[in-house]
């Protein structure tokens, strides 16, 4: 059975009685019987029972006489359960299980803005920590003391550690749920935090309404412990002028119009007039006024503007500072746009309605990044017409229109199984040339009245088709159905890739459809490539092409000379699911025509467009020889700069170099030392020097900066409902409230029966013995 503490604090006497070699610092009474409550119940009503029957039995007594009967029989009852019950004394060496005592620092970017004096907030928290050293010495016998900083994350500090406000964002409550997650709520004597009150998530309004959340009430409950807070931000708002606001879509179409729209707080003027600016790659492309009038604080600005060119974009929303400005660090806002194509505009010219067409055209208009403009001949200006013109619902084709006047505008062409004879065309043909060369993409797909039986051999599509034509049409279309199969470069290249995994694409490819008929050609033009080839049909002693491709000045071409790929858009025989490799092998040819960034032969990116200070850039660069393939152990090298008119000082280069792995791609990691808009450059040697460029911000957060005023009432509200106290970092802490520690820790015991010594055991024979005699001799037997 175990024993029963019916005393919990140390007994001096006790100690020095029963330890007298001082081997304990602590000793207290204890019950060794352990029997249960109701045991200690019954006999405590047993033994008053016992009492008020002696007493009675004594009426008879002079009261000298019943006195000292009573005595014996009370002494007799206490010796008889001194041994059911069994005292003893309890010596313990133990020591008290100190407590926690967390201080916390605020660690974000307003802690860097002036504090009192020249000093900023932080250097102000330093010294409160410098000052209170000693004290927090002193409170290491109950207490041990932790520092950690925060902004919205808590990070411990130990000696010697660097702090510095550069935390993006300040969040109390989610720092003091973490604290009350890392120890118990028994465990806590004090939490104290140091900060300017700048709280701007879930508290940024107790300054309005002055009082805490119901939510934010709970937090505080679940710590337990009293809560101080040191404030160390100045005395008065400083003058200032702060972009709070910037609105804008991370993505722009290019020429089409993209408003942003930002705001300025004002704090400490009440007349001024100051530039607003927007900038896009240095460059300005706005300006506007700041007119400031007494009891405004917010003011709102918009900008318009058309971007020219795709890709990323760095902007900076900028107010210049006024005069004595106190803070100037949050007068400006990087950021980038993506600008994107807004859609991709194709013209399909078709010579006659087939399933090659209907598919093509199902799969263009199904696309919302295409724009199509689809034209279907069904008569020509020759043709026999029956009725007047002005009853025909068809029109002739708009050459001229097309082929003159908006042909520029086009992103890419597609002649399907189409010939430009009977259109009075040829003259155009030498500016559809021209639209290649400038950097236009072309497509032309077979059919009866395609390559050479479109009349094109010896004209200006000829000079940038991938193939050579035949002069003559007879014999320049092979019957019959065949599966192409896939050439070297065509296993690797963009356009052919269904799957990433060189063998799952051939597999792929192996599953689709046969294809019906085939152009003949005469030749594959020297800079051109077969992407794929026919399984029978031969050219110059080599498999005949099927799909071949060319880049032509700034433009590509891509020819299939066959008008059956519409079967791929259906599953072989035996196979289950949905069929996309239709879809996606016409994906990936417009992505190509059109020289999507994504498929250049180098490319660098960054995994984000902007990082707060300090924080680590990671660039993965991907490389490609000229048939797509990987590049494997080439060596790349990368600079990043940073812009030199945003830089504080002439910040040098960071440069660095590797090598690529068996997936032709590297992996690099750095630190940008200052804040401003980076470039990132790769460059690396194939056939010839290629190079990308990709562009990212280092910047901390603004969202810390938009208020710079003096907050102490967030602070005092959570003093006052964490029930500690509110002060100023010069204040002293000596006095303020802590939990005690509760927790005991037991390193070994000792238990000293007091009932069973020879006197007790004496004076239990004693007694009863002297009271029967007594008794017998008084009378009362």
């Amino acid at each position: 059975m175990e024993s029963r503490t019916v005393e919990a604090y140390p007994l001096v006497m006790l100690q020095s009685l029963f330890d007298q070699n001082e081997q304990f610092n602590a000793a207290h009474w204890v019950l060794l019987s352990g029997w249960s409550g109701w045991v200690y119940v019954i006999l405590a009503v047993l033994i008053m029972v016992l009492v008020v029957l002696s007493w009675r039995n004594l009426q008879s007594l002079s009261p000298s006489r019943r006195r000292v009967l009573f005595g014996l029989r009370a002494i007799t009852l206490v010796l008889v359960s001194l041994l059911f019950i069994q005292p003893g004394v309890r010596l313990e060496d133990r020591n008290v299980i100190q407590n926690h005592v967390v201080v916390l620092v605020d660690q974000s970017l307003s802690m860097s803005l002036p504090g009192v004096g020249e000093d900023s907030r932080l250097e102000d928290a330093k010294r409160f920590l410098k000052a209170n050293q000693d004290l927090f010495d002193t409170w290491s016998k109950d207490h041990q003391v932790h520092v950690f900083g925060f902004d919205d994350q808590v990070r411990p500090v130990s000696a010697g550690d660097t702090i510095e406000a550069v935390g993006e964002r300040t969040n109390y409550l989610t720092v003091l749920e973490d604290i009350a997650a890392r120890y118990p709520a028994d465990d806590l004597a004090a939490v104290i935090l140091v900060s300017d009150g700048a709280d701007n998530a879930d508290l940024k309004n107790v300054r309005r309404k002055g009082h805490l959340s119901k939510s934010a009430r709970s937090v505080l409950e679940r710590l337990n412990a009293p809560i101080h807070t040191v404030y160390t931000g100045p005395d008065v708002a400083p003058k200032d002028l702060a972009i709070s606001d910037v609105l804008f879509d991370e993505f722009a179409f290019v020429r089409n119009a993209v408003t942003i729209e930002g705001s300025v707080d004002v704090q400490g003027y009440s007349s001024l007039t100051v530039p607003v600016r927007l900038f896009c790659n240095g460059k300005e492309l706005g300006q506007k006024r700041l007119e400031i009038t007494p009891g405004t604080n917010r003011y709102q600005f918009s900008f318009e503007f058309v971007p020219e060119e795709t890709g990323k974009a760095v902007f900076n929303f900028r107010v210049d500072p006024a005069p004595g400005e106190d803070i100037i660090v949050n007068n400006h806002r990087d950021f980038v746009i993506r600008v994107i194509r807004d859609k991709i505009r194709v013209l399909q010219v078709v010579g006659r309605p087939s399933w090659d067409e209907r598919f093509l055209r199902k799969l263009l208009k199904k696309n919302p990044n295409v724009d199509l403009i689809s034209f279907f001949i069904l008569r020509t200006s020759t043709s026999i017409s029956p009725s007047r013109r002005d009853e025909m619902s068809l029109i002739p084709f708009p050459t001229d229109e097309l082929f003159h006047d908006q042909l520029g505008s086009f992103d890419l062409i597609i002649f399907q199984n189409f010939t430009y004879r009977g259109y009075r065309m040829r003259q155009y043909l030498p500016l559809i040339k021209r639209y290649v060369q400038n950097g236009g993409g072309f497509v032309m797909l077979g059919g009866d009245i395609s390559f050479t039986h479109g009349g094109y051999s010896g004209t200006a599509i000829e000079d940038f088709l991938p193939v050579s034509l035949l002069k003559s049409p007879q014999a320049a279309l092979a019957p019959g159905t065949f599966r192409p199969q896939l050439t070297e470069v065509g296993r690797f290249h963009p356009i052919t890739s269904l799957s990433i995994a060189t063998d799952e694409n051939e597999k792929l490819w192996g599953q689709l459809p046969q294809l019906d008929s085939l152009n003949r050609v005469a030749s594959l033009r020297p800079d051109a490539h077969a992407l794929m080839v026919h399984p029978t049909e031969t050219l110059s002693g080599s498999a005949a092409p099927v799909m071949a491709i060319r880049e032509y000045g700034e433009g590509r071409v891509l020819t299939l000379m066959t008008d059956s790929t519409w079967k791929w858009d259906f599953l072989s025989f035996g196979d289950s699911g949905d069929n996309q490799n239709y879809y996606k092998f016409w994906g990936n040819a417009i992505r190509w025509l059109i020289r999507d960034p994504a498929l250049k032969p180098i490319r660098v990116t960054t995994d984000r467009d902007r990082y707060a200070a300090q924080s680590t850039v990671t660039a993965r660069v991907r490389l490609v020889d000229d048939q797509y393939r990987p590049s494997v152990d080439a060596p790349v090298q990368l600079v990043a700069t940073v812009d030199r008119a945003n830089a504080n000082d002439d910040v040098p280069p960071i440069k660095l170099e590797g090598r690529t792995n068996e997936v032709g791609e590297l992996i690099v990691r750095f630190t940008p030392s200052t804040d401003g808009p980076w470039t990132l450059t790769a460059q690396a040697q194939e056939r010839e020097a290629l190079s990308d460029q990709d562009i990212f911000i280092v910047s901390s957060d603004p969202l810390e900066l938009t208020s710079t005023a003096p907050q102490p009432k967030v602070l005092s509200a959570l003093s006052n409902a964490g029930g500690g106290e509110a002060l100023m970092f010069s204040e002293s802490m000596k006095d303020i409230a802590r939990k005690p520690p509760e927790m005991v820790q037991v390193n070994r015991r000792k238990d000293i029966p007091v009932w069973s010594n020879g006197w007790v055991l004496a004076l239990m024979i004693i007694m009863p013995t002297l009271e029967w005699f007594l008794r017998r001799r008084w009378g009362l037997l």
